[in-house]
């Protein structure tokens, strides 16, 4: 590489004195567009919310323990009256010189030393009633976790190393209410058994009644049909008849009898709701009636009643 020139040198040299220098101390602001949120100067009040908190400059150091390595208490009255004694006679000094600077000196230590002596005694007490507090609390904390009961959750999550094991899997468990339990379950077995027995035979003697009207012959399966439905000379007619006004299409429809019971009909005649008509009412009520009847009448006697009974 070449060496540079003198003339690069000079050129590149500049004055100090001609240096240009702005009149503030304050850094100049760069030039910001439209776009930019401090393009606009908008005053802004300080932040009155943040807590002022200075630094702490330097560290306060341990005290050394004055006190320690003599059996005296050097913050007692007497020993501070034995350490800062006045002078036994008192020097007439000239006013404004070195010797009552001394004598002003002097009546100082003793002072500071008098004041330091009971400022150190009281942060000692203060400082060790605040370790016993604090020992106290801990240990007040410590006991009560200790004899604190165990936790349902650790105590149903804990592993079974405390558990005895063979009488756990190889011994009957203790069940101190086993007998009672047993006792009940046998009540209750009783009484399944004679309410299946009492189903049984409410359900036999409704066979034994109703046995008399099956049909196990041809001869009363024709004799049903022809009850049901009629013979083609005479069959059997839906609704009231008129005798000599009934016309050819007369009772050939079974909507002769009237439209059939609907759900909602059927709920109300379960619920004994009223109705809009007062003859479905009566018809509702009186069915219900009987029935009821029927059902007192059959507790009272034991027994079921046949058809002809209960019309």
């Amino acid at each position: 590489m070449p060496p540079r020139g003198s003339l690069s040198t000079l050129l590149a040299w500049k004055c100090p004195q001609c240096t240009a220098r702005s009149f503030s101390t304050t850094t100049r602001q760069l030039a910001v567009g439209p776009e930019h949120p401090r393009f606009v100067e908008i005053p802004e009040p300080p932040q009155q919310t943040v807590p002022y908190n200075p630094p702490v400059k330097g560290v306060l150091p341990v005290p050394r323990n004055v006190f320690a390595g003599t059996p005296k208490d050097l913050s007692s009255d007497e020993q501070i009256a034995l350490a800062t004694k006045p002078p036994a006679r008192e020097k007439k000094v000239a006013p404004r010189s070195r010797e009552e600077w001394k004598v002003k000196m002097s009546e100082l230590r003793r002072q500071n030393l008098r004041e330091g002596l009971k400022s150190l005694k009281a942060r000692q007490q203060s400082e060790e009633q605040r370790v016993a507090a604090r020992s106290r609390a801990k240990q007040a904390e410590r006991m009560k976790q200790l004899n604190m009961p165990e936790r349902e959750d650790e105590r149903l999550t804990a592993p079974s190393n405390n558990l005895d094991l063979d009488a756990l899997f190889n011994k009957p468990i203790p069940d101190p209410t086993r007998e009672e339990r047993l006792e009940r379950k046998r009540l209750n077995l009783e009484a399944d058994l004679l309410r299946r027995q009492e189903e049984r035979m409410d359900a036999l003697h409704s066979l034994y009644m109703n046995a008399r009207d099956f049909i196990v012959t041809p001869q009363q399966l024709d004799k049903a049909v022809d009850a049901a439905f009629g013979t083609p000379e005479k069959p059997v007619g839906f609704g009231a008849s008129m005798g000599a006004w009934d016309s050819v299409g007369t009772g050939k429809s079974i909507w002769a009898e009237g439209r059939p019971a609907r759900v909602q009909d059927m709920l109300r005649r379960a619920k004994n709701a009223p109705s809009d008509r007062a003859m479905d009412d009566a018809a509702g009520y009186s069915g219900i009636n009987k029935d009821r009847i029927r059902r007192i009448a059959e507790s009272l006697t034991g027994g079921k009643m046949d058809k002809e009974a209960r019309q």
